[in-house]
Parts: C-alpha cells; structure tokens; sequence
C-alpha cells in the first residue's frame, strides 16, 4: 500500500492569491513521469475539498478519494487542488471571491509560469469535482461562473446544494458519523465563544480535522453553517436559487450516502429535482449508495456504481 496517495505524483505549489497577508494556495499534481516526457498538453481536474467550510485542506487525505486519483493518473490528467478561505472566519461569499479569483488565475496566469514544463494542462478539458462543501464550490463555480471555469463535466459527492431544509436550518440534538456532539446548549457556546475570538483581519485556509472535529460537530448541530450562509441575504449563496436563473451547466454526477448524518441525502436529490424542471436536457447520474458522510472516501474504485461515474464523466471528458 502506498503511505500516501500522492506519492505516484510530483507536486508544485502556487500562490494565487494573497489576503491580509495570508497566501491562499493550491497544488499542482502532475502523474509521475509526464514532465519527462516530450511537451504535450494533459487534461485537468479542479478538486475542492470538503470539510463543512470550516476544516481540512485541499490536499487533506482522509477525504480524497484514492479512486479520484486512480482516473488522474489513468488519464494522464493533471490534478488541482485549491484552497480557500474557511468559515467563522471568512463569510459565505468571501468564499466565492476566492473561487472567481482561482478560476482567474488558473486561466489567466497559470499558462504564463508552464511555458517551461513538459507537462502543461490544457484548460479546454476540464473536469470539476469536490467533496461535501468542495461540491458546493464546484457547482457553483459552474453556476456562478460558467464562462470563466469553462467546465466540461461536474462531480459532487456528498454535496450540500439544497439546504433550504429543516435538517440544515433547524438546530437539535443529532448523531453525527456515529458519535454524539455536546449538548445543544454546551454546542452554542462552544460556536460562541470560537467566533468571539476571531480577531480582525483573520485569514484561515486549513483546519486540523482531528484539534476542530468538535468544533465543527457544534456548528452542524447548532444549524450555524446554514445561519451563516443565510446571514448575506445573497441569491448568489443559495445553490438553488443559483440553479433557477442559470442558462445552463454542465453534465454532472451526483453521489450521496443514504445514511449521510452530515449532509442528508435529500441535499442532493432536492438538487435532482429541480435541475430536472430547469434544466431536462442536462446529462445527470445520481448515485444513491449506503453510506455515511465521506463513504467514498475508503472505497477502492472496483464498485459498479462508481464504474459507472467514472464512465460518465470519461463521455464528457477528457
């Protein structure tokens, strides 16, 4: 077994942009091998993590799935892994400014610091996927900035894109990933006091899973995300809201666990249904399969169902 995912890549890591002095960064893995290669150009994948805005990073294993990687390196594909500002932080919709200013410089810049690489992504294949909140960010930046993104093909596993729902809005007592958060009253004060604490200007781009699991188990059970994308009063923030004035988005495969005690599976399938009304002509695969929050995560790519994605994406892409 190899001791990390990305061992079969090599890394290079940007800045793409800088706020209060905090670097927002991401990561560049090309498959081992290609930059020794004669120039070509590879197709790409954007991927943006999950971790409920509030922790983990873009090259974060716990989440990333090995299968994700298994289709880069198949393909021959070249892997991006942004970062992004994180909630208490950041706001909701200093989050998108961080996305639009990715997608700019992925375009813009990007082609500027390969003109010396054997192994440059080509831009007009691209694939977008993203984990639990990295769904959201990927179909939004679908939705929100088509013409920008430039986007072929859409995956989202356990995506949090209908949460107008009284699971996501309405706090209360929940198991989460098989395990009890503090009492409610214990859990508001736990988000109280962290968002007290904030001091002026904080940039935070990472979240270590196991120090702020606790944390971000008192946001879930408090309803605070949803308060907290609410609190703009933006039609932008609301994915839905995004989805009924879109003109159109790309073919997407949507993956949800069934037994999702973080994300519940109707955030996805309320997305399903609408996207249906809107937009019948989109191509879409919607893959319900017994699982918790992350399930994807720990499996090993020979499932039928995720067979079955992998050759949805690959009609589209690359």
């Amino acid at each position: 077994m190899p001791s990390s995912k990305l061992e079969r890549f090599d890394k290079v890591d940007f800045d793409f942009k800088t706020v209060h002095g905090q670097p927002l960064t991401t990561s560049i893995l090309i498959p081992k091998g290609l930059q020794s290669k004669p120039r070509q150009t590879y197709p790409t994948i954007v991927n943006w993590h999950g971790g409920g805005f509030v922790i983990g990073d873009r090259l974060y294993e716990g989440w990333l799935p090995a299968w994700l990687l298994d289709v880069s390196l198949k393909n021959s594909a070249i892997f991006v892994a942004p970062d992004y500002r994180l909630m208490p932080e950041a706001s909701a919709s200093d989050i998108l400014d961080d996305v639009r200013d990715f997608w700019h410089w992925l375009h813009d810049t990007l082609p500027t610091l390969t003109t010396d690489w054997n192994a440059v992504p080509d831009l007009g294949r691209l694939a977008c996927t993203g984990q639990s909140a990295g769904s959201y960010l990927a179909v939004q930046s679908a939705l929100l900035f088509p013409e920008l993104s430039q986007i072929k093909v859409l995956a989202s596993m356990g995506g949090s894109l209908n949460t107008d729902i009284p699971e996501c809005r309405i706090p209360g007592p929940r198991i989460i990933l098989g395990k009890t958060p503090p009492p409610p009253a214990k859990a508001a004060s736990t988000v109280r006091k962290y968002v007290k604490a904030i001091q002026p200007q904080t940039v935070r781009t990472s979240g270590d899973v196991m120090e702020m699991w606790n944390f971000l188990t008192c946001v879930l059970q408090q309803a605070s995300l949803a308060r907290w994308l609410g609190a703009e009063k933006k039609d932008e923030l609301d994915v839905i809201k995004v989805l009924e004035k879109a003109q159109t988005l790309p073919p997407i495969w949507l993956l949800h666990g069934t037994q999702d005690s973080v994300v519940p599976p109707l955030c996805s399938t309320g997305f399903v249904e609408r996207m249906k009304q809107i937009h019948p002509d989109v191509p879409l695969l919607l893959s319900l399969q017994p699982g918790d929050h992350g399930f994807e995560a720990s499996r090993d790519g020979a499932e039928a169902w995720i067979q079955e994605g992998v050759q949805f994406i690959q009609k589209y892409w690359p």
